[in-house]
């Protein structure tokens, strides 16, 4: 009697030989080993999903606000004690605000703050996946926001901890025009374009920003909030 063997189809080791990434392992592959093949590895994990690529975004800025709020409070309380102060001037008459109260409130909003961070950064990535996608891009929103929450989550953690300490702040710099980098790479892989399109896309996001800004310094400066700046003692 004869025994059989099956053989493994081509889809079933072609999904066991996709790479897969904890938390941590996607970060650190994301920030220490830049390229497209990197970040198109990222996207064949079979675990790869908006939701997945939220949570990270989520966690980062829960952490990163959490950190720089509680280093606030403990390596720098003059600073904190400044701030306090500072906001029961510019108050109401007879609004009073203590660092203990202030460090509350701070530690209510971190939810908040949390949530604004990721709404408004899927609104940028859904129009980041719109202007790609008029230019030809073939990888799905989903894909977008994966490749790019990859390297971001960590990189928000970073920068807020440097930003807290006056040595070495200016890391911020180098580290921002290092996440350029890193945004043309994940672009790259989860559009499937060209460079030169790729391009193209940050360009167009380029001038869109450039317009938006200018347009706000016209309205910022037009007579008419100028008066009412004026009238509410508030200085430019």
């Amino acid at each position: 009697m004869s025994s059989q063997v099956t053989e493994p189809s081509p889809a079933s080791e072609a999904t066991e030989l996709r790479p897969t990434f904890s938390w941590l392992g996607a970060w650190k592959a994301a920030l220490t080993q830049p390229s497209v093949a990197t970040y198109t590895d990222l996207l064949l994990d079979p675990r790869m999903s908006l939701r997945r690529a939220v949570a990270w975004l989520v966690t980062c800025s829960l952490i990163a606000n959490l950190v720089g709020i509680l280093l606030l409070a403990t390596v720098f309380p003059s600073t904190l004690t400044e701030l306090a102060f500072d906001a029961s001037q510019t108050g109401p008459q007879g609004f009073q605000t203590t660092p203990s109260m202030l460090l509350v409130f701070s530690l209510a909003c971190v939810p908040f703050m949390a949530m604004m961070f990721v709404a408004t950064s899927l609104l940028g990535y859904a129009l980041l996946h719109f202007i790609a996608s008029a230019l030809g891009s073939q990888g799905s929103y989903t894909e977008l926001v994966y490749a790019h929450a990859a390297y971001l989550a960590p990189l928000t953690f970073l920068t807020t901890l440097l930003g807290m300490f006056p040595v070495v702040n200016c890391l911020t710099l180098p580290l921002g025009l290092y996440s350029l980098g890193l945004q043309l790479m994940a672009l790259k892989a989860s559009a499937r374009m060209t460079w030169g399109r790729v391009i193209a896309v940050m360009g167009v996001v380029a001038l869109l920003i450039i317009l938006v800004a200018a347009v706000g310094a016209l309205v910022w400066m037009s007579p008419e909030v100028q008066n009412w700046m004026a009238e509410s003692g508030v200085t430019a």
